[in-house]
C-alpha cells in the first residue's frame, strides 16, 4: 500500500506582534530612544490617568498625592522605574496596574535590548572595517615592496651585463624569477578593486603610486633587454627568458584593460604609458613569438 505523502505546510503569515517587533528592530537610534521615551512617558500618563479613574487599580501611593502634577511626577518616576526594570518598591502596581506594567516592561526592554544590540553591531562594523584596512594598507605596502624588490634585481643583472659583457646561468634563473614575480604581482592588483576589500577601496594617491610602481618595473625591463642587446649578449636565445616575457606581457595585457574599467580615479595618461611600454617589451620578440 503506497504510503499518502505529507503535504508541505503552509507558509503561515507572521503575526502582528513579529511585525511590530521587526519594524522596531529595523529603527534608527534617534528613534529608538524616542521611542523607548514614548513608552515611558506614554505609560507614565496612563498610570497617572488611571489614579484618578480606578485609583484601586492603579499604583500605589499615586492615589495619595492630591497635587496634579506632583502625582503625575511620580507617575512618571514610577513608569521609568518600571521599563528600566529597576523597581525600587516604594510604589508598586496593584490591580489593572499590574498587566500595564507587564506590557511596558516587556517592550520598554525590547527597545532597550535592540538599542544596545546596534550599538555592539556598529561598533564590530567600525573593528572590521578597521581590520579590512589594516589588511588593505598591508597589502598595498606588500606588492609595492615586492615591485622594488623586482627593480633591485633587475639592476643587479644590468650592472653585471654592463660589467662582464655577459651573465652567468644563475642570473638568467634571476631574470626567470623576476618576471614570473612580475606576473604574480600584476595579477594581485585588480584585487584591490574586488570584493576583496568592499570595506575600503583605493584613493587617487594610492592608485597612482601602484601605476608608478608598475610603470618603473616595466620601464626597468625594457633597460634590461637593452643593456643586453647593447652589450652583445643573446637573451632571446634563453627561451626560459623569452617564455617568461611573452607570458608578462600576456598577463598585462590582459589585467591593464580590466583595471583600467574599474578604476573611479581618471588615471587615462598612466594606463596609457602601461600599454605602451608593455608593447614596447612585446615588439622585442614579436618575430619569433608572437601572442
Amino acid at each position: 500500500m503506497e504510503s499518502k505523502e505529507e503535504s508541505p505546510r503552509k507558509k503561515t503569515k507572521p503575526t502582528q506582534l513579529f511585525s511590530v517587533m521587526e519594524y522596531i528592530t529595523d529603527l534608527s537610534y534617534p528613534t529608538l530612544c524616542l521611542t523607548w521615551i514614548f513608552i515611558a512617558i506614554g505609560f507614565g500618563a496612563l498610570y497617572f490617568i488611571l489614579s484618578y479613574v480606578a485609583g484601586q487599580h492603579g499604583p500605589t501611593v499615586l492615589g495619595e498625592i492630591s497635587n496634579p502634577w506632583y502625582r503625575f511626577l511620580n507617575a512618571l518616576y514610577y513608569s521609568i522605574i518600571t521599563a528600566t526594570s529597576l523597581g525600587y518598591g516604594d510604589i508598586v502596581p496593584q490591580g489593572i496596574s499590574k498587566a500595564l506594567a507587564s506590557i511596558q516592561s516587556i517592550f520598554a526592554l525590547f527597545v532597550f535590548a535592540v538599542l544596545v544590540t546596534k550599538l555592539v553591531s556598529h561598533r564590530q562594523e567600525i573593528a572590521l572595517a578597521d581590520v579590512h584596512r589594516l589588511t588593505f594598507e598591508e597589502s598595498f605596502h606588500n606588492i609595492r615592496e615586492e615591485f622594488f624588490i623586482v627593480r633591485k634585481d633587475l639592476d643587479r643583472i644590468i650592472h653585471n651585463a654592463e660589467e662582464h659583457k655577459s651573465l652567468a646561468a644563475e642570473l638568467w634563473e634571476d631574470i626567470v624569477t623576476a618576471l614570473r614575480r612580475c606576473q604574480t604581482l600584476l595579477k594581485e592588483v585588480p584585487h584591490f578593486y574586488g570584493e576583496d576589500y568592499d570595506h575600503y577601496t583605493i584613493d587617487s594617491v594610492r592608485e597612482e603610486l601602484l601605476l608608478a610602481s608598475i610603470h618603473r618595473t616595466l620601464h626597468r625591463i625594457n633597460t634590461l633587454l637593452d643593456a643586453l642587446s647593447a652589450e652583445g649578449i643573446p637573451w632571446i636565445e634563453q627561451r626560459a627568458c623569452v617564455d617568461e616575457l611573452c607570458a608578462l606581457v600576456h598577463t598585462a595585457r590582459t589585467i591593464t584593460p580590466l583595471w583600467k574599467e574599474h578604476s573611479p580615479h581618471n588615471q587615462k595618461e598612466a594606463f596609457e604609458e602601461l600599454i605602451a611600454l608593455n608593447d614596447n617589451i612585446h615588439k622585442r620578440f614579436a618575430h619569433i613569438l608572437p601572442l
